[in-house]
């Protein structure tokens, strides 16, 4: 059998509610600012600035909720519309991808070079289609009929777009992939992604997730499934409250992360930046409930196991977990109780590992959220610092973890990303600082 081959992280590219790019949007975090506003507010930010767009209609929308929209200034990013695309998923993607590949300097090797563009390979996870555009397409049908149908209007709602428009601008020919596995789908990617390296498919992947989630259906969907927050709090940054008593459901999100993963030697053999080594990829199914963790939280604590186990590593050797934590009163504890049981209730390997989460500044991005989230535990890697979780005033005190309740420094050798889903799904990613 082969020996696998070690995957670095070289490059890194974000589009996120704090920040058009990886480096604003960690500086954000870091500061503890959030990209959350009122619906209200977000819906007058498109009457301001496309008042012909459908969504720009009020009466579609929950008005007295919450989203976390990306900044203002990507709609002036005109180079990213992509080609057949009618939301921003592809040109989020698009965005970060440039963002990344330009960080990671392989784009001039890429350049005229078949036999590396044929081991450069793409996996783009989109938790769900065009959402916006299958209701319009509905209406539609409903009025004019299926003959009237747009000749592309089969790329207009496929999920795999963003890994192929992607694709076609690096004329990248090594493996092609869509990772869709609920909110855990940017995470998957990665982990995916990972394992073509690690085997022998390619030198290089471009890896991530991407999702325009901010629309009416998602937003009242998201209601009747009783996980995004209604409730009503003193301010909008508010809303989004990963691990505190006062939680009561996530606020929908947007954006893209994207990481160059590549082989380790081939980044030698180039002399390139390196952030990170991506270690080991854990997964499991809680095979329990569609839309509710199981309480006892063992199905993320087989993915954190199966992590550290691949990577033939203990527990007491992590040092950070950027959590999955989407402020719903159930799947928060139940990750919490996970991390306890990981731990094996052990007080000293507990406080050794500091705990975190990003949500309550960019809200829950869906497919990108695993995406987005590991460019903040790799730079938290990199730069020894475990971000605060925003508005943890009130945090769970039983089963006891090591909350970040502010910015610190923090010698990070291991770190675990987890990111679970609907479903029941669960990945947790092992970075480990270079050395």
């Amino acid at each position: 059998m082969k020996q696998l081959k070690r995957v670095v992280v070289t490059g890194i590219g974000a589009v996120s509610p704090i920040g058009l790019n990886a480096s604003s949007s960690w500086e954000s975090l870091i500061a503890g600012k959030s990209g959350i506003i009122s619906t209200s507010e977000y819906v007058k930010k498109i009457q301001q600035n496309d008042p012909t767009n459908k969504l720009a209609n009020p009466d579609y929308w929950p008005l007295d909720t919450y989203v976390a929209a990306v900044p203002d200034g990507f709609d002036n990013l005109k180079k990213w519309k992509v080609a057949f695309s009618t939301n921003n998923t592809n040109s989020y993607a698009m965005a970060a991808a440039n963002e990344a590949i330009e960080d990671s300097g392989i784009q001039i090797l890429l350049q005229n070079n078949e036999s590396l563009q044929n081991q450069a390979g793409v996996n783009i996870g989109v938790m769900s289609s065009n959402i916006s555009k299958l209701t319009e397409i509905v209406r539609e049908t409903e009025k004019k009929g299926f003959q009237n149908l747009n000749r592309l209007t089969i790329l207009q709602i496929l999920t795999n777009m963003a890994t192929a428009n992607v694709s076609l601008k690096y004329q990248l020919k090594g493996p092609s992939g869509t990772a869709s596995t609920a909110c855990a789908t940017g995470a998957s990617a990665i982990g995916d992604a990972f394992r073509n390296i690690q085997f022998g498919d390619a030198k290089i992947m471009i890896a991530g997730g991407s999702e325009d989630s901010l629309s009416p259906t998602n937003a009242y969907a998201s209601m009747k499934l009783q996980a995004m927050t209604t409730k009503k709090y003193d301010k909008p940054e508010f809303a989004s409250r990963p691990f505190d008593a006062d939680r009561s459901g996530f606020v929908l999100g947007e954006g893209a992360g994207i990481l160059v993963l590549e082989e380790l030697q081939h980044a030698l053999s180039r002399n390139a930046k390196i952030y990170a080594e991506l270690v080991s990829y854990g997964q499991s199914s809680d095979g329990y409930h569609l839309t509710r963790p199981i309480e006892t939280g063992e199905g993320g604590l087989r993915a954190m196991q199966n992590a550290i186990n691949h990577a033939q590593i203990n527990s007491n050797q992590i040092n950070l977990i950027n959590c999955h934590a989407t402020s719903t009163p159930a799947g928060d504890l139940a990750e919490i109780v996970a991390i306890n049981k990981f731990f094996d209730n052990n007080l000293d390997s507990i406080k050794n590992c500091l705990v975190t989460a990003n949500k309550g500044a960019i809200g829950h991005t869906f497919g990108a959220a695993g995406a987005i989230e590991s460019i903040f535990t790799i730079l938290s890697i990199k730069n020894g610092i475990s971000p605060l979780i925003k508005n943890l005033q009130n945090p769970i005190s039983e089963p006891f973890v090591n909350l970040s309740k502010e910015t610190v420094s923090h010698d990070i050798k291991y770190a675990l990303k987890n990111s679970f889903g609907f479903g029941g799904v669960n990945v947790s990613l092992l970075f480990k600082k270079f050395e």
